[in-house]
């Protein structure tokens, strides 16, 4: 089962008992890096090529929670990715190094000198590679020419670089948090240079579908996952390394009942067996419709009807 309230809590490190890495002139960069968009993409790859250059390591310093969600506690369905997904997408990029550290009120109150005192101290901090509005340290006081005159105290580089722009905007996890909010997982898609993915276990429902002649898959996921507005959904859906598609109701079921919190159920296309306590990732390509109440169960399998023809027509020009 997915744990429901603190995600890989193992690998998430505390900064005042950090081990040493025993690195030497270690690149690195600092960030939340929630979803691992685009934007994030390119201060990985500026990384990355510098760190090669300088045959060095390259690591990335993350947090979790998010210092804006542990500010804001009442925010559920918060983060683009998990935890251990982030690592995972940060070290397919070629990263050497990713340390999450928690942030609570200690970290949050430590002065930029302290912290990344730890990280030289810690990490081996050579070269950090930051954007130009990036900041760090208690209310934000570590802004670019303070960390320049750090760095020259504590004898590391600074390497600015501009931040993305995706059209007039730039690129950001907020921007996408807002598109999800929208339904618009298309543009989400773009903004994030992969489809939005949500992952967990089949778990057993009211088995309501099968009854009908509609079988569907409940998604047991992590509840702080931020989920794309209520609606109906074009979905690839990964099961046993293979992909299938399939349609996706981020909703209530309001024709059936009307739950207090949005579950997310997939019926797969041309698809029989069964799939419970397997795990399944959901990619969210175009929304179909709004989720709605139906007179009866005859008016609501013909929707689906056109739900799925509507859907394989999406996945045709996909």
């Amino acid at each position: 089962m997915v744990d429901r309230d603190h995600h890989y809590s193992g690998k998430i490190k505390d900064f005042f008992d950090l081990d040493s890495l025993d690195l030497e002139n270690t690149h690195i960069t600092i960030g939340n890096f929630d979803g691992v968009h685009l934007g994030h993409q390119v201060v990985i790859k500026n990384l990355l090529q510098k760190a090669r250059e300088a045959q060095a390591p390259a690591a990335v310093v993350t947090f979790f929670p998010n210092s804006s969600h542990y500010f804001r506690r009442q925010q559920a369905g918060f983060y683009l990715t998990p935890p251990d997904e982030k690592e995972a997408l940060l070290l397919e990029m070629g990263v050497d190094h990713v340390v999450t550290l928690q942030f609570d009120r200690a970290l949050s109150e430590l002065t930029p000198q302290a912290f990344l005192l730890g990280l030289k101290e810690k990490l081996g901090l050579g070269v950090l590679v930051i954007g130009r509005d990036f900041a760090l340290g208690k209310n934000r006081a570590g802004t670019l020419p303070v960390i320049e005159e750090i760095g020259e105290r504590l004898s590391f580089q600074v390497s600015p670089i501009q931040p993305v722009k995706f059209g007039e905007r730039g690129i950001s996890s907020t921007e996408i948090r807002y598109r999800l909010d929208e339904g618009d997982v298309a543009c989400v898609q773009k903004l994030l240079g992969r489809y939005y993915t949500i992952k967990g276990v089949v778990t057993h429902g009211a088995d309501r579908g099968s009854r009908i002649g509609l079988p569907t898959a409940n998604l047991d996921h992590w509840p702080q996952q931020k989920l794309p507005a209520i609606g109906v959904y074009a979905t690839h859906v990964s099961l046993f390394d293979r992909y299938h598609q399939g349609i996706t109701n981020v909703g209530y079921r309001p024709t059936f009942e009307n739950q207090d919190q949005p579950n997310i159920e997939t019926h797969i296309l041309d698809f029989d067996g069964n799939i419970y306590g397997e795990h399944m990732a959901l990619e969210f390509v175009q929304k179909i419709r709004e989720e709605q109440k139906f007179s009866g169960v005859e008016a609501f399998l013909a929707q689906i009807e056109r739900d799925k023809a509507t859907a394989r027509k999406i996945f045709q020009d996909d």
